[in-house]
């Protein structure tokens, strides 16, 4: 695993040196054993050296094999496995703001919130308590007469908190699930649970319009038993009378097969509801986070069209 070949090089580092700042951006994430966003190449270097993080520059060091970076915000920490100090997820991610763009900055935070508790490190509340943090720290030090600003990606912090979701399973169901209001469709709900057959346990779907009874689910590479098991699993989301999308990497290769895997999931609801449903040009992640979007009515109201399951879930 990523986390133990991570550990074994810090290990190394920590062996021949005192100096213990923690470990930061993809270091830490490794460590914390989160799954890595798309990073732009004019910042790999990030991913080639041991990153950790210090809160000015005259607290750097010159230790082979390690780079830091000047945090001079709240650096709050966790230790891995005893040993290891590395920044908290609510720390890293904010970190990250610097390198990342809106989108993966969305798919870094969900990523952070697994559904599975194992592999879940934070909730949107503590990323959003972070921000409040960091905020007052520059309120109270501009009251005090002292020149002090936000870190830079600031502002894209507090728009991600917008659209990341808690409870996801892979970060390309997360770019899946933006697939759809890029071109003016709602975004799905995430894990909305439904009950198959005498099952007392709900079956959770990955993104879903209940209102349409339409469930959208990523489907990566999978060993011959994990195909053979959804399967079975996209039989019984038919059989509760749901239509299923089956959404590959293909469909996320580019602008163009995102719009046509946007139509499909238009065609589906047209099927339920009997209404014409039209695409709009393709919009950014900045204008999908923008409040007014985010306030418009959803589009079974706009279609008069009376939901089919509760848009609520209800367990």
């Amino acid at each position: 695993m990523l986390k133990y070949q991570r550990m074994d090089v810090c290990a190394a580092i920590q062996q021949r040196s005192s100096w213990r700042p923690p470990y930061a951006l993809t270091t830490a994430l490794e460590l914390l054993s989160v799954e890595l966003p798309r990073i732009p190449n004019k910042y790999r270097r990030i991913t080639q050296s041991v990153m950790v993080a210090v809160p000015h520059a005259n607290a750097k060091r010159h230790i082979s094999g390690v780079e830091a970076v000047v945090w001079p915000f709240p650096i709050d920490t966790v230790m891995v496995e005893g040993q290891f100090l590395c920044t908290s997820a609510p720390c890293t991610w904010a970190m990250f703001s610097a390198y990342l763009d809106l989108e993966e900055l969305v798919v870094l935070a969900d990523s952070m919130m697994r559904r599975d508790r194992r592999l879940r490190r934070t909730t949107l509340e503590e990323l959003s308590a972070y921000l409040d943090r960091a905020y007052g720290q520059v309120q109270e030090a501009k009251a005090m007469g002292r020149n002090a600003r936000l870190f830079r990606g600031y502002e894209n912090c507090r728009l991600a908190l917008r659209l990341a979701r808690e409870g996801t399973d892979s970060s390309m169901e997360t770019r899946t699930r933006f697939v759809p209001p890029r071109y003016g469709l709602d975004m799905p709900q995430v894990n909305y649970p439904i009950f198959v057959g005498n099952s007392v346990r709900p079956l959770y779907l990955d993104l879903a319009y209940p209102e349409y009874r339409i469930c959208i689910e990523y489907e990566g590479s999978h060993h011959a038993g994990q195909w053979l098991n959804d399967v079975k699993r996209r039989q019984a989301i038919e059989d509760a009378k749901w239509k299923h999308i089956q959404v590959t990497k293909l469909d996320l290769r580019s602008a163009a097969d995102e719009e046509a895997l946007a139509q499909r999931i238009a065609d589906r609801i047209e099927e339920v509801t009997g209404k014409t449903v039209q695409l709009m040009a393709r919009r950014t992640i900045r204008q999908i986070a923008d409040a007014r979007t985010l306030r418009r009515a959803p589009l079974y109201e706009r279609l008069c069209f009376a939901p089919l399951s509760p848009v609520v879930p209800q367990l």
